[in-house]
Formats: structure tokens, sequence, C-alpha cells
């Protein structure tokens, strides 16, 4: 009877315990997205970094993380480690593929861009993976530059604000 009574305080004891954690790692998340959200970068990095020491594997924190930190040259390779991390357990979030893509292209990381298209090539649509390949052809490819070009200017994509920036990446190459 007494060993049993230890054995329930003890998974009690471990239940109380996990779910404090989590609750304390999604309210540091809450409030760097609250910060993020006023426009206050910094300081919501700073709320997101203390959510990562609650739980180094929080997908939501390395998204947020990784989406910001790309935003900044200078922290492109902290970017990426964050990005690669939450890609690891949620391949099929689109968001994180086009930025992973995106950096990996500016990077020079070639070989990891053609994953990602990859992974594109079976779970996107026609019209996004046309124009990922495009935009792989035009940064990678030292000829037919104006074809690409004209490709990149015609797809859908090229109006959105995200992708505008890679059809000008692609004028200058």
């Amino acid at each position: 009877m007494v060993h049993r009574n230890s054995l329930i305080f003890l998974l009690t004891f471990a239940s109380l315990l996990v779910v404090n954690c989590g609750r304390k790692e999604r309210s540091l998340f809450e409030e760097g997205k609250k910060w993020e959200m006023a426009g206050e970068k910094t300081k919501a990095l700073y709320y997101y970094e203390l959510s990562l020491r609650e739980n180094p594997d929080y997908d939501p924190v390395l998204k947020r993380m990784g989406l910001l930190l790309a935003e900044s040259n200078q922290s492109i390779a902290t970017a990426i480690f964050y990005l690669e991390k939450y890609h690891k357990q949620k391949r099929d979030d689109t968001e994180v593929q086009r930025e992973l893509f995106r950096l990996y292209l500016t990077t020079g990381y070639e070989k990891e861009a053609l994953e990602i298209l990859e992974e594109i090539r079976f779970q996107g649509k026609k019209e996004t993976l046309e124009f990922f390949e495009t935009t792989y052809l035009c940064l990678t490819r030292g000829f037919k530059q104006k074809d690409y070009l004209l490709t990149l200017e015609k797809s859908p994509l090229a109006g959105d604000p995200y992708y505008a920036p890679w059809v000008r990446a692609c004028e200058t190459k």
C-alpha cells in the first residue's frame, strides 16, 4: 500500500512538472510574440530565447526565431540553424521551406536548396514549384538568364511582396 501511494505521488508530481514546464515555455513564447507584433524584435528574441531554454525543441519558437533572424544579413547562419531544426519537425511548412530555400540560394548552399525544391515538387502547387525551379535556375546557372527572368516576371507569384525580391535578384544576376 505504501509503495503504491509513493508511486502515485511520483507520477502526479512528474505530471505537474511536465505541465508547468510546458506552460512556462508557452507563456514566454506568447510574450515574445506580443513584442514581435509590437515591432520590438529584440525583446521578442529575448523572450523566444528564454522559451527555448525551457524547451530547446519547442517548434513555434524555432520557427519565429528563424524567420526573425532571417531578416538580418548578419544573422543568416543562426536563422538557418533554427529553421533547419524546425524543418526537421515540420517538413510541410511552406513558409519555412521558402525561407530556407531563399537563404540557401543566397548563401551558396545549392545542394540544400535542391533538397527543398524536391520537397516542394511533391507537396506544392504547380505555380509555386515553377517559380522555385525558375528562381533556382536563374540564380545558379550562367546562361539563359533572360529566359528565366521572363518566366519569373510572368508568374502569378511575381506580384507577391515576398517573392518580388527574388525576381529582382534574378535581374541583377
